[in-house]
């Protein structure tokens, strides 16, 4: 695969993995006994740190960028083997694992480049 490849499979990992914490904590299974901004600001809010650097291509950013999605797949094992909301789990198990993939495969291609 391509570096292009590579960052368009990061990106949609991404705002996937960014979109369904929003709609899912705001709309779809709000909690009720947590306040929804803070849980919001909880999961949606690292991913916020490296967009600017991930926007830009920034190989860096891609690498540790990979260490931060690990925790995502953490949320989505653990909501995926329990209660009510195993759908939300695989999916965010999914996002997180390809907006993994894809910021490894960036740093690999760029280095290669390099």
């Amino acid at each position: 695969m391509s570096k292009r490849n590579y960052r368009m499979l990061t990106l949609g990992g991404f705002f996937g993995l960014l979109t369904l914490i929003v709609i899912a904590t705001t709309w779809a299974s709000p909690p009720e006994d947590f306040p929804r901004s803070l849980l919001l600001l909880l999961l949606g809010g690292p991913l916020l740190i490296p967009l600017r650097g991930l926007l830009y291509g920034r190989p860096q950013t891609h690498v540790w960028s990979s260490l931060l999605a690990l925790p995502y797949v953490v949320i989505g094992v653990a909501m995926a083997t329990t209660g009510g909301h195993q759908a939300y789990g695989l999916l965010m198990l999914v996002l997180s694992l390809v907006f993994f993939a894809g910021c490894l495969g960036y740093a690999k291609a760029a280095r290669k480049e390099a």
